[in-house]
């Protein structure tokens, strides 16, 4: 059985359990507690597809080349949290927690109304480093106050439309440095694939991305993962063959003995 079939049998069956439920014969839905494996591959796929990412010199480039305080920090957050577009846009100053260096993703901002995750997973603390921990403290001073406690309001003190974000900010902002026109979103690609090249685990990157599992993770970046390891290869040898590994060996059989 295809995907697009199994997905037509769930939208009827669905469709039959929400009657159900209106007409008092059920409780509820049992689709809606029901996992569905097969959507973290296609939401995999879709983002994979698209993928373009910035090198750490572009990244530089970007950061230098903008001059307005607010989206400077904008794009830098963007790029070293790896967060959405809608989280940035909704994110509040509450959401800041300085002692643990870390934003709390807990809404986003998208047509115009502010949400809630749509998933688990997507609630979730990113990590922060010293340096955009140092930036975002500047800016703080400099931000207007606005009603929603924004971290980047518009000039009415309102949430920032995305379309006028890409368009009047973020694309010049490339355009003036002559990098590649990648969409907004590839700034949490490049976050992600800055994470993997340095080595970080699967599982740490998707909590941090706020994916539904790994699986979604690694159908998304597999393909920029070395497909060679050679520390790794020569870590394991040093385990067993070197004096710690002597060691650990003798300290078995001492313990086989006692």
């Amino acid at each position: 059985m295809n995907i697009g079939t199994l997905r037509k049998i769930l939208v009827t069956l669905g469709q039959i359990f929400n009657y159900a439920v209106r007409h008092q014969y059920m409780d509820h839905n049992p689709l809606n507690e029901a996992e569905r494996p097969r959507e973290q591959a296609r939401e995999g796929e879709r983002e994979r597809d698209k993928i373009q990412i910035l090198s750490p010199e572009q990244i530089k480039t970007l950061l230098d080349q903008e001059k307005n305080p607010k989206f400077k920090m904008l794009f830098m957050l963007a790029i070293f949290t790896g967060a959405r577009q809608g989280e940035i846009l909704g994110a509040k100053w509450e959401d800041i927690d300085w002692k643990n260096s870390q934003i709390h993703i807990q809404r986003t901002f998208n047509k115009s109304r502010f949400f809630t995750p749509k998933t688990k997973t997507s609630t979730r603390r990113i990590d922060i480093g010293p340096t955009v921990l140092k930036e975002l403290r500047a800016w703080k001073l400099a931000c207007p106050k606005n009603e929603h406690d924004l971290l980047f309001p518009n000039g009415a003190g309102g949430p920032i439309n995305y379309s006028n974000l890409v368009q009047r900010h973020f694309r010049p902002a490339l355009k003036a440095t002559s990098l590649p026109l990648i969409r907004f979103h590839d700034l949490r690609h490049t976050f992600a694939s800055l994470l993997i090249e340095q080595g970080e685990n699967v599982k740490y990157i998707q909590t941090q991305l706020g994916h539904s599992s790994p699986t979604v993770t690694l159908n998304v970046y597999a393909h920029l993962m070395k497909p060679t390891n050679q520390e790794a290869a020569c870590r394991l040898e040093n385990t067993v063959f070197s004096n710690n590994g002597d060691q650990m060996e003798t300290n078995q059989k001492k313990r086989a003995t006692e």
